[in-house]
């Protein structure tokens, strides 16, 4: 490969130069990330894509464009979230590889190579230097601060926004004059492409509404054209960009109330606002300089002090940034635009108020480390191409990026394997930030699920400790408190739970079966109508209120259940329910008929099987009837009644 400076070419020209890179970059953006392959659903991946009903079918593409990425959930699933991109991006995976983490993991690695590509074609667009771009570029594809954003499914929001964001940008810059050309191209074909791609960055994260901004500031400042082009011209190639963005406002106004419709800490001040944006700030600059000790969580503590050591170093960061846009201003502008791509797309997550639990998050630097690789691929070229500086430094420069990108290859493998499970998860984030009570929740429920009672209770009352009025906690609580025996004090855990927050469907569903477990029928009623009035979505609760409806003998309304709840997913427990019912209204074909789709989405299900068994062998299929007998027993071998019938199928022998 020959690097040379290269002048604007064609989009073909330029992607047939520039082959030989785009082909080295995507390997060294796709094969640190290859054993995230082997990595399973984690932490809101089963919510996301498992427990989401609207990428299970494409019955709810209205909702998946209309509210946010949390409204699945019925009223408890309020949220400052929209992300119609990811949701529907879940919806075509889950469409090709169902609940398979497998395919998920190699969607995201396909996106984050595109991405690297687009870093460095927009690098070179701007800087017209290849060598400084594949720098760049190459440094964005192995630097470990992005491990989140890749090896984590949920993480494909940040790989959409950049994906989109940079093709965007891309295409502005491809919007410059062309007064020599002979016939020069028609503009709308390509105005309304930057505008198609805009409205898919718009649809993957709020961060987008950024980019008018910058495309503003570079046409009137950095453009190489700046000097040839009218206010109309220049105009002209932003303002689209500015009308989309409005629009869009204008349609999370209609459809969700506003663009942060949901503020968390509303105990803080505005000065405190301030001072932990500073120091927020100085925490994203020193992991994209330093990435080491990563977490997949960062407790959050509010600055009320200009004199706190983070506001400190913050306020230090940030003066650094000032004095070098200063200087690159007066002595190379175009690097000068990247400390602003940086700052404008970091500035929208600096703002704690309307950041959920996790304030600071190393996903939320994915897009804006562009600008600092970017700065870093330009420093390097720079130096490289400066014959003043002795060989032996320039080589000595060489063999240290060699070695940088190494050791981010490196870690970046060793971090993908902290993603794995939710175990291995959580059990990493608690080494480096055992104060997060969040994550001992969610680690007290993977051993509660693993029957280790005494462990999650462990994590439990360390997470009520870091957060008393944490629903969640209190909910787990309940269960174990159930599951002890102890149904006085599951049942005031419950309670606390739902005086907190009465919206909460989890909290009433897990009530309402405990109610059920004590015989205290008529308050669990209550309690499963108010889980699935809140949450409509919800296949669980509404199974489990069909399952109590079979039991008190109201059969028609627990139909209506068991319908309500494999309307969008496929729930083995509801399909059984059906065929329990068809059967006891002696309608053998429908019975057989959802106890075959029982079966077909669980194949351990050994009520299916042995209500299959029991059909096959009143209709003299008797090959059939032992073999749905023998494969129930495989997962239930004790069971006396089916190990009779298959005695008798059998002869008796």
């Amino acid at each position: 490969m020959r690097w040379k400076k290269s002048p604007e070419a064609s989009l073909q020209s330029g992607l047939r130069a520039n082959a030989p890179a785009f082909a080295i970059l995507s390997l060294l953006a796709t094969i640190p990330y290859l054993n995230t392959l082997l990595n399973g659903f984690v932490y809101d991946d089963n919510f996301q894509v498992v427990g989401n009903p609207y990428v299970h079918s494409f019955h709810h593409l209205r909702q998946i464009f209309t509210t946010t990425v949390w409204s699945f959930q019925g009223a408890q699933g309020v949220t400052n979230y929209y992300r119609p991109m990811m949701t529907f991006g879940y919806l075509i995976c889950y469409q090709l590889f169902g609940p398979v983490p497998f395919g998920y993991h190699l969607v995201n690695i396909a996106l984050n190579a595109w991405v690297v590509c687009l870093v460095f074609w927009v690098a070179q667009r701007m800087l017209g230097d290849r060598f400084a771009a594949f720098v760049a570029a190459g440094m964005f594809a192995l630097h470990p601060i992005h491990t989140e954003s890749v090896a984590w499914i949920a993480g494909v929001t940040d790989l959409e926004l950049a994906a989109f964001y940079l093709l965007t940008f891309s295409l502005y810059l491809n919007l410059s004059a062309r007064p020599r050309e002979a016939h020069p191209r028609p503009k709308f074909p390509r105005r309304l492409a930057m505008a198609g791609v805009f409205v898919l960055a718009l649809l993957s994260k709020e961060q987008a509404l950024t980019l008018p901004a910058l495309a503003t500031v570079y046409e009137h400042f950095f453009r190489d054209d700046r000097e040839a082009t009218s206010i109309r011209e220049k105009a002209s190639r932003y303002l689209p960009l500015w009308g989309l963005a409005g629009l869009y406002l204008l349609i999370r106004l209609f459809f969700l109330g506003g663009l942060a419709v949901v503020l968390s800490r509303l105990g803080l001040t505005r000065k405190e606002i301030v001072l932990s944006a500073i120091a927020l700030a100085g925490q994203y600059l020193r992991k994209l300089i330093w990435p080491a000790h990563l977490s997949a969580f960062y407790v959050f503590y509010e600055s009320s002090q200009i004199s706190d050591p983070r506001v400190l170093l913050g306020l230090g960061g940030i003066i650094l940034c000032g004095a070098a846009f200063l200087w690159l201003w007066k002595n190379a502008r175009t690097p000068a635009f990247f400390l602003l791509w940086m700052g404008a797309t970091l500035a929208p997550v600096l703002n704690a108020r309307w950041m959920p639990a996790s304030v600071f998050a190393e996903r939320y630097l994915y897009l804006p480390s562009a600008g600092f690789c970017w700065l870093v691929g330009w420093a390097v070229g720079r130096i490289r191409a400066n014959a003043r500086i002795p060989v032996l430094a320039r080589a000595t420069l060489a063999l240290a990026v060699g070695v940088a990108g190494l050791a981010g290859g490196i870690a970046t493998v060793r971090r993908n394997r902290d993603w794995r499970s939710d175990q291995a998860l959580y059990l990493k984030t608690l080494a480096t930030n055992p104060d997060s009570g969040a994550i001992r929740l969610n680690l007290g429920t993977v051993y509660f699920n693993t029957g280790d009672q005494a462990a999650a209770e462990r994590e439990w009352i360390q997470a009520l400790a870091a957060g008393p009025r944490n629903v969640f906690t209190l909910i787990n609580f309940g269960l174990l408190r159930e599951k002890q025996g102890r149904y006085f004090e599951s049942q005031e855990f419950f309670e606390r739970a739902i005086r907190i927050r009465p919206d909460e469907m989890d909290a009433h569903l897990f009530y309402a079966q405990m109610l059920e477990s004590i015989h205290r029928d008529v308050e669990a009623d209550w309690q499963y109508r108010l889980a699935v009035t809140l949450a409509p979505y919800a296949s669980n609760a509404h199974s489990s209120y069909g399952q109590f409806l079979y039991h008190q003998g109201r059969w028609q309304d627990a139909q209506t259940q068991f319908v309500a709840a494999v309307r969008d997913d496929p729930v083995p427990e509801a399909y059984d329910g059906l065929g329990d019912l068809y059967r006891d209204w002696k309608q053998l074909a429908q019975a057989e008929q959802s106890f075959r789709l029982a079966v077909k989405y669980n194949p351990f299900d050994s009520h299916g099987h042995f209500a299959l068994g029991a059909i096959d062998a009143a209709t003299g299929r008797t090959a059939e009837a032992v073999r749905e007998y023998t494969a129930g027993l495989e997962t239930d071998p004790t069971n006396a009644e089916a190990l009779s019938a298959l005695h008798k199928l059998q002869g008796g022998k």
